[in-house]
C-alpha cells in the first residue's frame, strides 16, 4: 500500500489527511484564521500519533500549490518540503482547483471550483466526472466573475459550483442574470479544501 500524506493551508481551512488506496486514515480540518505554520507539524504529530505510525511510513508528500492565499500556500510548501527532505520521500504539488473538484468526485453534472482573487477575479476551471476519473474540461485560468457567469450559463448545463468564491459568482449571477436554475452551489461542506482530496489526486 502507498500512504500518500495529503496537506492543504492554501485558505484559511488548514487541513492534513493520509490515505492510501483502499481507505482514508485519518484527516484532520481546522476552519478558523489562526496562524497555519503554528499547527500544520502540530495537527501532523497528532494524526501519526492516532494511527500508530511514524513519518517513515509515509511514501508520498501531496501539497496544494494554489492558487490560493500567497501565504498559506507557503508555509503548506515548506511543510511539505521539508518532510519530503527529511524523509527522502517524493513530493507532489497539487492544483487546488483540482482537490477542490475531487471534492464531487463522481458527480453527473458538470463541476465548477471557484477561488476568489480578489478584485472581481475567480480562479476556475471545469470538470466533469468520466470514466471513474475526473476530467478537466478547461485549462486553469484567472476570469472576472461576470464573464464566468456568461461562460457558465452558456454550457446549458446543470453545473455544481463549490469554492470560496461561489458568492462573488452568485452575486455576479444575480446582477446580470434572471435565470439562473443551471448554476448550483455546492453544500459549504463541499466547498472546503480537503488534504484527503489532496493526497487522492497525487495516489491516481
Amino acid at each position: 500500500m502507498t500512504n500518500v500524506l495529503g496537506i492543504d493551508s492554501s485558505s484559511i481551512v488548514a487541513t492534513i489527511a493520509v490515505l492510501n488506496e483502499e481507505k482514508l486514515m485519518s484527516e484532520y480540518i481546522v476552519n478558523n484564521k489562526k496562524n497555519h505554520s503554528e499547527k500544520m507539524m502540530v495537527v501532523l504529530k497528532k494524526v501519526l500519533e492516532d494511527l500508530g505510525i511514524t513519518a517513515n511510513d509515509l511514501d508520498v508528500i501531496a501539497v496544494a500549490k494554489g492558487p490560493g492565499s500567497f501565504t498559506g500556500i507557503r508555509i503548506g510548501m515548506a511543510c511539505a518540503q521539508g518532510i519530503a527532505h527529511a524523509l527522502n520521500k517524493p513530493m507532489v504539488g497539487i492544483n487546488t482547483l483540482d482537490g477542490l473538484a475531487y471534492n464531487l468526485m463522481g458527480s453527473k453534472d458538470l463541476i465548477c471550483p471557484v477561488i476568489n482573487a480578489q478584485r472581481q477575479e475567480l480562479y476556475t476551471s471545469l470538470y466533469c466526472h468520466k470514466n471513474g476519473e475526473l476530467e478537466r474540461l478547461w485549462d486553469y485560468k484567472l476570469i472576472k466573475a461576470d464573464e464566468l457567469a456568461q461562460e457558465l450559463l452558456n454550457l446549458n448545463r446543470k453545473v455544481v459550483v463549490l469554492g470560496d468564491g461561489v458568492p462573488l459568482l452568485k452575486k455576479a449571477l444575480v446582477i446580470n442574470h434572471t435565470s439562473i436554475e443551471n448554476i448550483v452551489p455546492a453544500h459549504p461542506v463541499f466547498s472546503m479544501p480537503r488534504a484527503s482530496s489532496i493526497a487522492a489526486v497525487a495516489l491516481r
